[in-house]
C-alpha cells in the first residue's frame, strides 16, 4: 500500500511537470516588446507646430476663471450635523420653502450675498449671528445659540455640507 503522503507527493510532482511542459509550449506566441525609434522629418523640414516664428506673437490675455468655492470642512459629518441640529426642520436641501429659506445653491448664492466675503466667511456667520444677514422675505426666528452651542469644527463641517448642496 501506498502511504498518503506519497501519493499526495506524487500528485504535486505530475502537476508541476504537467504546468512546465504548457509554460514550455512551442505553441504559444511571443508578443514583442514595442520599441520607439524617433524618427527625422525628411529634409530637415520643421512642423508648423514647432517652428518658431519670425516676428512675435501677440497672445491676448485670457480671463481668470474664478476660484471654486472651497470649503475647509467635512462634508460628510455636515450632513451629519445639519439633521442632528435640527436645521432640516426649517431647512430644505432642494428649493422649496418649509419656514426658511430652501439651500439649492446657497453656496453659489452665499458668495455674492455680501460684498466681499467668501460662501465660507457668510454662511458661518449666518450660522452663528442668523439675524445679521436676514434673506429678504424671511422673518429673523433662526435660533441664534448655534455659535456657542456647535464648536468651530461642527460649524466648518456643517459651511462644507451647505456649499455642496446643488
Amino acid at each position: 500500500m501506498i502511504s498518503t503522503r506519497r501519493m499526495s507527493l506524487t500528485g504535486l510532482l505530475i502537476a508541476g511537470a504537467i504546468f512546465f511542459a504548457a509554460c514550455e509550449s512551442e505553441d504559444a506566441e511571443v508578443v514583442p516588446t514595442p520599441v520607439f525609434e524617433p524618427t527625422v522629418a525628411p529634409s530637415g523640414d520643421v512642423p508648423a507646430a514647432m517652428s518658431v516664428p519670425d516676428t512675435p506673437v501677440e497672445v491676448a490675455p485670457t480671463a481668470v476663471p474664478e476660484a471654486p468655492v472651497v470649503a475647509t470642512g467635512d462634508a460628510t459629518n455636515g450632513e451629519v450635523l445639519f439633521a442632528a441640529q435640527g436645521c432640516s426642520g426649517c431647512h430644505s436641501t432642494g428649493e422649496n420653502r418649509i419656514v426658511g429659506p430652501g439651500l439649492s445653491g446657497v453656496g453659489v448664492r452665499a458668495e455674492i450675498r455680501v460684498e466681499g466675503q467668501s460662501a465660507n466667511d457668510y454662511l458661518t456667520m449666518s450660522i452663528k449671528s442668523p439675524n445679521d444677514f436676514l434673506v429678504p422675505d424671511f422673518p429673523g426666528i433662526m435660533p441664534g445659540n448655534f455659535g456657542s452651542s456647535m464648536s468651530e469644527t461642527e460649524i466648518s463641517d456643517l459651511v462644507a455640507y451647505l456649499i455642496a448642496i446643488p
